[in-house]
């Protein structure tokens, strides 16, 4: 299994040649558009991922220094947080095509470094990622990956099922070792839970 793909630019070339596939299209010329009028630089999303027909979403908090560079929200990004999430997804069974990835504090604002959100940022947001969910007709549920993003889910309100999910960064696995069976027991747990696709 091939991780931190996206440190290649020849790779970075390809996939945003593939931003507007059909699957994917709708969910960058949204966040396309939410860029433009609020000012807010958003990410794509992976078109490696599941796209429109996707049936879970991976709610992470925001998006890490890397995203800067690569400009997506992705596994394939070049850093242990993406690296872990990766191959997590191998291991419970969620394959690319059942999942979409995205940020519950969607905008870029920690290209020098880590910021972490902050809770008046949860209720800004919670718009936007209400909007992503009604791009989303296949969605069967949503995993808060880290308390930053359980938290601001509170603010979206939504009735779908959520689960969560310990944050896959190095720092939190490292230091706790337990947290990532958590995180694989989680995401096991969706993926028994799945209704077949179609």
């Amino acid at each position: 299994m091939e991780t931190r793909s996206l440190r290649s630019e020849e790779v970075r070339q390809a996939r945003c040649g593939r931003v507007l596939d059909p699957h994917i299209a709708p969910l960058n010329r949204w966040a396309g558009e939410r860029s433009s009028r609020t000012g807010q630089w958003l990410p794509f999303f992976d078109p490696a991922d599941g796209g429109v027909g996707a049936r879970v979403l991976l709610l992470l908090e925001s998006p890490g220094p890397v995203v800067s560079r690569t400009r997506f929200v992705s596994v394939d990004n070049p850093d242990g947080t993406a690296e872990n999430m990766r191959c997590l997804l191998h291991l419970s069974g969620l394959r690319r095509s059942d999942v979409v990835l995205w940020n519950a504090v969607p905008w870029q604002m920690s290209e020098g470094g880590v910021v972490t959100p902050r809770p008046a940022q949860y209720a800004e947001a919670a718009p936007l990622t209400r909007e992503v969910l009604a791009l989303l007709p296949q969605l069967q549920a949503v995993v808060l990956v880290g308390k930053h993003a359980q938290q601001a889910w509170l603010a979206v309100q939504s009735p779908l099922p959520a689960f969560s999910c310990p944050h896959p960064s190095p720092q939190n696995f490292n230091s706790r070792r337990e947290e990532a069976a958590k995180a694989l027991t989680a995401l096991v747990g969706v993926y028994g839970r799945l209704l077949p696709a179609g």
